[in-house]
């Protein structure tokens, strides 16, 4: 995993996820080899948002998102959570069995994932690698918690 960053950011933010798109760029090997993507995904950070459109091999937008946007799903949890999840990939290098977003939504208990129709969900499961692999880019962030 590769940043382009040496800067401090504040997730959850734009710059932050920003931040991982950047590194999907820099490593498009690796998410060519993941195949390509083709779906929008809201991450819900306690009361913060952020629209995620993925398509061919990357990130290609990153925004704030107040729920009006249309997605094909949301994933979300407590920024707590959501701390708990990156602070382990960044200890790590990576997710373990426990850690991964989809044993987090599948455990529903903290993650929760939701969407407006149910061809938009199975885009979370059809394109879980690369949303996973995304998420691990926290591995190379420089991070603050607010």
């Amino acid at each position: 995993m590769t940043t382009t960053t040496t800067e401090t950011l504040d997730f959850p933010s734009v710059q932050w996820f920003r931040a991982l798109a950047d590194a999907v760029a820099a490593d498009s090997q690796r998410y060519r080899h993941l195949g390509t993507t083709d779906c929008t995904v809201a991450l819900q950070v306690g009361n913060a948002g952020f629209r995620l459109t993925f398509e061919a091999f990357g990130c290609s937008d990153v925004a704030d998102w107040d729920g009006r946007e249309p997605v094909d799903c949301v994933v979300s949890a407590d920024a707590d959570d959501w701390r708990e999840l990156i602070e382990h990939i960044q200890a790590h290098g990576r997710a373990d069995i426990d850690h991964t977003l989809n044993s987090l939504v599948l455990a529903g208990d903290r993650f929760r994932l939701t969407g407006d129709e149910q061809l938009g969900i199975d885009n979370f499961y059809r394109y879980n690698a690369t949303l996973q692999a995304f998420i691990e880019e926290a591995a190379g962030v420089p991070t603050r918690f607010t």
